[in-house]
């Protein structure tokens, strides 16, 4: 048979917890998967006495963890650390193995910043929007004063996560400090579109009356704004909350609390992914 690939070690009744992603691991197999599909993720958090003891005593791979060990004791660096993993268990050709090394000693170089960086952006691609603003406010302390287009760009994602929870008054705030620090048309734009969420109409008119100069981009801006109104009223949550409604209104109580039920849970999984620490 072609692509057979052996388990190593036992599969973990306890599995160990990788708290940055959220996940659980039960073998040697899921462990060596996610230090490949992760390796830009990895830092001297990956090499503990916990996976050591994980290893050993849930996977029974107790002469790697004792060779693990010692590395956590003299604090070896993280490519030896995941290249014995990958080189005993033997799950991986010895060209990915090596792979996987030249980008952890890469990864070695940067500062404390650039991995607290890398990490925000990954969290924020995979949507965990409040764990990446958490990271980010870290980052805010490290990255240098100096450093603008960093920072800029980094206020900018902050203003964006805000945006997405509907805290409109803080997306305007960070969206102005990324704009102080670098005057382009796209964060001025996103700056106005907060505002126009955050402010009464009255209020906005005032607004727009301090910024004579932005006149073209408010008009951008009501471009925008209309055109997510348009998709809004397409999109299948529009249409869910429609058949919501009339469902509410009717005497079909049942149905209603039935999927109102199904969409509270969905709401709340969604919302204890964002949160868990």
């Amino acid at each position: 048979m072609n692509n057979v690939c052996l388990c190593v070690g036992n599969y973990a009744q306890n599995p160990f917890y990788v708290k940055f992603l959220d996940i659980s691991l039960y073998s040697m197999e899921e462990l060596c998967y996610y230090f490949l599909e992760r390796v830009h993720m990895l830092d001297d958090s990956i090499v503990s006495a916990d996976l050591v003891r994980w290893i050993r005593n849930e996977c029974g791979l107790v002469e790697l963890a004792d060779e693990l060990e010692v590395y956590v004791r003299k604090q070896m660096s993280v490519s030896a650390f995941v290249t014995t993993i990958l080189d005993k268990t033997g799950i991986y050709d010895a060209n990915t193995v090596r792979r996987v090394e030249h980008t952890l000693k890469e990864q070695s170089s940067l500062t404390t910043a650039q991995r607290y960086k890398k990490r925000a952006e990954y969290l924020y691609q995979q949507g965990r929007f409040r764990q990446a603003l958490s990271i980010y406010s870290e980052l805010a302390e490290r990255i240098s004063l100096t450093d603008t287009a960093e920072r800029a760009l980094m206020y900018y994602n902050m203003a964006s996560i805000y945006a997405m929870d509907f805290a409109f008054e803080e997306a305007a705030e960070f969206y102005y400090q990324s704009y102080l620090i670098k005057k382009d048309d796209q964060t001025r734009v996103a700056y106005i579109l907060a505002k126009k969420m955050a402010l009464t109409d009255y209020a906005f008119g005032g607004f727009k009356r301090e910024n004579p100069e932005w006149e073209q981009d408010f008009s951008r801006a009501d471009a925008l704004f209309f055109a997510a109104q348009d998709k809004w009223e397409q999109s299948k949550e529009k249409k869910l909350v429609t058949e919501l409604l009339e469902l509410k209104s009717s005497v079909h109580r049942e149905n209603y609390q039935k999927h109102m039920g199904i969409l509270l849970e969905q709401l709340k999984r969604d919302y204890r992914r964002q949160t868990k620490d």
